[in-house]
């Protein structure tokens, strides 16, 4: 009787996790689609980089913010309040946790200073935003999103913030602008939500389906951006070197699985679970090759890894799912 129960029961999970993978897979595969007429537009010279430039500045300031709005204007729960600042919470803790992962990966490799410094920020800070959000509203729908967008205050607050200075050589003249942190767009679109969550204001219906028109942007934009910009690099010899394999590995499989490992006997909603595993195995955020380049920081190798984590993601992202 209870071999019966335990093979019902592995049926009933491997049916279940056979269609997240299922789910995740054609999501990835429809997103790929808008990603390959991002870099045929850029190929065929329709985006050029002012396009690329505006569209950038189209989805950072208008259409994410809209995002994180709308997917916040539901009634209040308790229930999803307590859940959004334990998904704050425990991103934070997986960002530190990818630090120390990077650290010891490049203490582990010999990496130079300035791989060092890349390879940690790279394993330690994932694309939310223009891989996460998608991937997420794909998968997991528009109720998953709130979620994802308190993740995205932690990496906000410690990308801009830790970021510089672990990118940075030459520490000691630093100075943090706090406003770049919590002035943004993005992070005043979360406060906004937040406040509109708990106090259950509504703005009209007229302004709320026009900021929702406005927030579908930003799948398809994010797309044909990050299209464009792997249609800007460079490939030759950009797949060069087993060591970049190595900290994408860790990237892509040892932050998202050791998370679920800690947190699978914890967390009991599979949402929430879902969200941080998935947010955790996105490819290295763009911000790496952004930092490094500004701070002149093995800004080769930086835009090597982050173009090699996003292609890699197509496949790495759908294997994950079979562990939720």
């Amino acid at each position: 009787m209870r071999l019966r129960v335990y093979f019902i029961e592995c049926l009933r999970w491997k049916g279940i996790t056979t269609n997240i993978f299922r789910s995740m897979l054609f999501s990835i595969i429809s997103l790929l689609v808008c990603l390959t007429a991002g870099y045929i537009c850029r190929r065929a010279r329709i985006l050029n980089d002012g396009a690329i430039a505006a569209l950038t500045e189209l989805l950072i300031k208008i259409s994410l913010p809209c995002t994180i709005y709308t997917t916040m204007l539901r009634p209040f729960s308790m229930e999803l309040f307590t859940e959004s600042i334990l998904v704050l919470i425990i991103y934070f803790i997986a960002h530190f946790w990818g630090m120390l992962a990077g650290f010891l990966t490049a203490k582990l490799l010999r990496a130079s200073p300035g791989e060092k410094r890349v390879w940690i920020f790279a394993v330690a800070f994932a694309n939310v935003g223009f891989m996460g959000y998608p991937v997420i509203n794909s998968v997991l729908g528009e109720e998953a999103m709130i979620y994802a967008s308190m993740a995205n205050i932690s990496f906000n607050v410690l990308a801009y913030s830790i970021g510089p200075y672990m990118m940075e050589s030459n520490r000691a003249h630093m100075r943090y602008g706090w406003r770049r942190i919590f002035l943004t767009p993005v992070m005043i679109a979360t406060v906004l939500g937040i406040v509109c969550f708990v106090t259950s204001i509504r703005p009209p219906d007229p302004i709320t389906d026009g900021v929702r028109y406005i927030a579908d942007m930003t799948t398809p934009v994010s797309m044909l951006l990050l299209g464009s910009i792997l249609a800007k690099s460079d490939i030759h010899g950009v797949f060069a070197g087993w060591k970049i394999y190595v900290v994408l590995f860790v990237r892509h499989f040892v932050i998202p699985l050791t998370m679920l490992a800690i947190l699978k006997p914890f967390i009991h909603n599979h949402m929430v679970l879902s969200v941080i595993v998935l947010l955790c195995a996105m490819p290295s955020a763009s911000l790496t090759a952004i930092l490094a380049q500004k701070y002149n920081t093995d800004a080769d190798s930086a835009s090597r890894l982050v173009f090699i984590s996003t292609v890699a993601s197509v496949f790495t992202v759908p294997v994950i799912t079979l562990f939720l």
